[in-house]
């Protein structure tokens, strides 16, 4: 599988770029270069008339013939936009004896660079590629997104971006300049945009002196807040949309073992991420995570504890909450889809269908290694499903203590494993077996038992129930 482009901003100011190819999609890139200040050299021996009418402004060098090696010479890009790949991979033989790289427009396949299609607002810039997959829908996806970005980022955005340049300059100049990001954000960014938006132009330069003034001493006392976030069971698009825009804006990232990586990603590139994962006999204790998100909170940065499923379902999001609170750190919850409810579902099992169940019990494992002296749930009194999370090494011993509380050992049991992602398994079968045999396996796995366990069979076929799961039943 090859790996996703890496995008950059090339300052092209005095740089050759070559250009083959006047006719329109070279005219086309040659208004995407025009005000990069590079020295455009377009190679054709029939442009289009507006390429003949930069020519004469001066915008550009034209040579009204067919392309040469000499043309590359010196050359930092050079645009194939001929609409022939036999061409375009001479033109790029040439150019990297130059030592040039090439964008074959619409030509993959002879591309060193490909171009992303572009909204921008002064010196801000926002780009969307498809890495060369499909110009038209860069061009369309850029369509559709520049009514959203007019309202988020409207043009006298630029005026914003210059004085956040003035602010760095003064604050360098005093030597205060860092980056801070959470003191830049709230202290200037979000303050001067309300300005904008509200048509209060001047106001701008209001926020930028007292930013620069107030900048070591805002930074110094802004407090830091936890946003506990439950990430859902496994595929990145099972979380919420407040959770996914509290990841979008941490600075820290505390995340647990079973977090998928695909949702971690949702994070700023720029944040840290820690991984505080804990299994049976590994990992952090519960101790050393809470004075981790205290410590990291109380320095001021913007944290987010990041749990699979959700924070309050056997995630000790409770006992996180109360020590940050007694810390005096603000919290923020934000829930998640708990496996508990959603394991069942993607695997097809509805908890209390009312033909078979009027009730579900959720317990951890754990329990059952443990001795009761009251509400035992693992009597017969219990309810008709039983949803038992964290069961991977708990498995043989949960259907102990069901059979000895009166469950039936034909009585069904589903396994779910890894819900919610593209490798998620199921396998269907009785208490006496997992008795037996134990979990089928590793973690994460969620245990259903009761008679809705058979109905896992219908997930295939029947019912679709997630069309991005990839479903393998080991009947």
């Amino acid at each position: 599988m090859s790996g996703r482009p890496y995008l950059l901003s090339w300052r092209l100011e005095d740089r050759k770029v070559v250009v083959v190819g006047g006719g329109s999609i070279g005219t086309g890139k040659i208004e995407t270069l025009l005000g990069t200040g590079a020295r455009i050299v377009v190679v054709d021996p029939a442009p289009s008339r507006r390429v003949e009418e930069l020519s004469r402004e001066g915008m550009l060098f034209l040579r009204r013939r067919r392309a040469r090696p000499t043309d590359m010479v010196a050359a930092a890009l050079v645009v194939a936009a001929t609409g022939d790949s036999a061409v375009n991979r001479r033109l790029r033989r040439w150019a990297k004896v130059a030592g040039a790289v090439v964008n074959a427009v619409d030509d993959k396949q002879n591309c060193d660079v490909t171009v992303p299609a572009a909204v921008h607002r002064g010196p801000a810039t926002i780009a969307i590629s498809t890495d060369g997959a499909s110009p038209a829908a860069s061009r369309f996806l850029r369509e559709e997104l520049a009514g959203a970005v007019d309202h988020a980022i409207p043009l006298l955005t630029a005026e914003v971006v210059g004085q956040a340049a003035e602010a760095r300059g003064e604050l360098r100049r005093t030597g205060h300049y860092r980056y801070d990001y959470p003191a830049w954000r709230d202290g200037f960014f979000k303050p001067a945009m309300d300005a904008v938006r509200s048509g209060h132009l001047k106001a701008v330069d209001d926020v930028k002196r007292r930013f620069v003034a107030e900048f070591d001493s805002a930074a110094q006392h802004r407090p830091g807040r936890v946003t506990l976030v439950g990430a859902g069971p496994g595929d990145p698009d099972l979380i919420t949309v407040r959770g996914a825009r509290s990841l979008a804006c941490a600075a820290v990232v505390v995340y647990d073992r079973l977090v998928d990586q695909r949702t971690l990603a949702l994070a700023p590139a720029a944040a840290e991420r820690i991984p505080v994962g804990k299994g049976k006999g590994f990992g952090h204790t519960q101790d050393e995570i809470n004075s981790l998100l205290i410590e990291r909170a109380l320095a001021g940065d913007d944290v987010v504890r990041l749990k699979g499923g959700d924070p309050f379902v056997f995630g000790r999001g409770g006992e996180e909450a109360d020590a940050l609170a007694a810390a005096g750190v603000g919290v923020d919850v934000v829930p998640g889809i708990s496996s508990a409810l959603s394991a069942p579902l993607l695997a097809g099992i509805p908890v209390t269908d009312r033909r078979h169940a009027a009730s579900f019990t959720v317990v951890t494992g754990h329990r059952a290694t443990q001795n009761h002296d009251g509400g035992d749930p693992w009597t017969t009194g219990a309810s008709e499903t039983m949803v038992v999370l964290m069961a991977a090494t708990t498995a043989d011993r949960v259907a102990r203590r069901l059979r000895a509380g009166g469950r039936p050992g034909t009585e069904p049991v589903a396994f779910i494993h890894r819900a919610g992602s593209p490798l998620q398994e199921v396998e269907v079968t009785c208490l006496d077996e997992v008795e037996r045999r134990g979990c089928p396996f590793p973690s994460p796995t969620v245990m259903v038992v009761g008679p809705v366990a058979a109905m896992a069979r219908r997930s295939e076929g029947e019912v679709r129930w997630d069309t991005s799961t990839l479903m393998t039943s080991r009947l």
